[in-house]
């Protein structure tokens, strides 16, 4: 099993903060976002040589001994699901499991994306509710659709009407088998939402549902913050001084 870290984008909603760095490098409580996912990452059992990390923003910041390295070169021109692609040598014959490189993650909410049992499969994070509320004076600005039928999924990304729409949030956490990454390759040969260069992954998740395929949704309420700006950030130096 492999973990795939997707770090190649600026993180503009930072500011001036990555004028210099890309966002994944960022500091909260005196570390930064990265080292605190490799960390998260060894506790929950992977070796440093199976850890792959996908850079693009100044590529040449980022020096973690020991993991294996992809490169985005137009990560300025395209969009997360691309970054993913420069990994496609793990993908297609490994397990993956594909984290976002702004959040903050516990050991054993990765521990529950690793011993997934589908070939597409993500976590959502019970506790959004709680989270959005000191993030937003109204979550419902930011918050996506997030739901759900017999542990899969049926709809996110949307704009949600009522809190009532949003079952979860998504924690940018995924796992693919091998054949799940066959899925994703045949479903974007059809006609999507987006151009493949501008795809995110939750318009890839919804494209899947539209097609069928199913797409495992596993419950977590351990640690998880998502690291967007750096209000973010000072929020929970705020509330989560201890971590």
């Amino acid at each position: 099993m492999k973990a795939i870290i997707l770090a190649a984008g600026r993180g503009n909603r930072m500011g001036d903060g990555t004028a210099e760095l890309p966002k994944c490098l960022m500091k909260f409580n005196e570390h930064t976002l990265l080292d605190r996912l490799i960390e998260s990452l060894n506790k929950a059992g992977f070796a440093q040589e199976d850890i792959g990390i996908v850079t693009g923003y100044r590529q040449e910041t980022i020096t973690v001994e020991g993991v294996h390295y992809f490169h985005n070169p137009n990560w300025d021109k395209t969009n997360m699901f691309t970054s993913l692609t420069m990994a496609e040598e793990w993908l297609q014959k490994d397990i993956c499991c594909v984290f976002y490189a702004d959040i903050v993650v516990s050991p054993s909410a990765i521990r529950l994306i690793m011993n997934a049992g589908s070939d597409i499969a993500i976590t959502y994070y019970t506790g959004f509710w709680d989270l959005w509320q000191l993030r937003f004076d109204n979550p419902l600005e930011d918050l996506e659709t997030f739901k759900m039928h017999n542990g899969k999924l049926v709809e996110i990304g949307m704009p949600p009407g009522s809190k009532s729409d949003i079952e979860g949030q998504y924690m940018g956490l995924l796992r693919f088998t091998p054949k799940g990454w066959q899925n994703i390759k045949e479903a974007i040969t059809l006609p999507m939402p987006k151009p493949i260069d501008k795809l995110d992954m939750t318009t890839l998740l919804q494209h899947l549902i539209t097609l069928k395929y199913d797409i495992e949704t596993i419950p977590s309420n351990d640690l998880w913050l998502e690291c967007d700006n750096q209000n973010d950030l000072r929020v929970y130096e705020r509330h989560f001084g201890n971590i």
